[in-house]
């Protein structure tokens, strides 16, 4: 096991016995040696970052895309396959879709409408 997924597992195990001790009124259990306050600051400042995460890493799942679109999953499939749909990503077998790219998808999808319908043609 890598020693970063070690300290990870490590932390993570700590901080449940820790919330579980709490939340029954025990002691907290003594894991040993704490690691100082670096190892607690690299950890808050992971959850700074990732607050303040770039929208690019925004993404939503195949089924929250058609929900809020209002839209069957089978519907964004067929799209995709006319080479009409968003740009999407898998990862493992899910289908995962950039807020940016989804944004852009919309506003070609929208342009193309307005050409398709507009009334100063005759």
């Amino acid at each position: 096991m890598s020693g970063l997924l070690k300290r990870s597992k490590d932390m993570a195990c700590g901080h449940l016995l820790g919330t579980l001790a709490s939340s029954l009124d025990l002691e907290r259990p003594d894991l040993g040696a704490s690691r100082g306050p670096s190892a607690r600051a690299a950890h808050l400042s992971f959850m700074d970052i990732q607050d303040s995460a770039p929208r690019t890493l925004e993404v939503l799942s195949l089924p929250e895309l058609a929900e809020r679109l209002h839209v069957s999953a089978q519907t964004l499939y067929d799209l995709r396959t006319k080479g009409r749909g968003p740009r999407g990503f898998r990862v493992g077998p899910r289908l995962m879709f950039r807020v940016v790219e989804i944004e852009a998808w919309l506003a070609r999808m929208e342009a193309d409408d307005a050409r398709r319908h507009d009334r100063s043609r005759p």
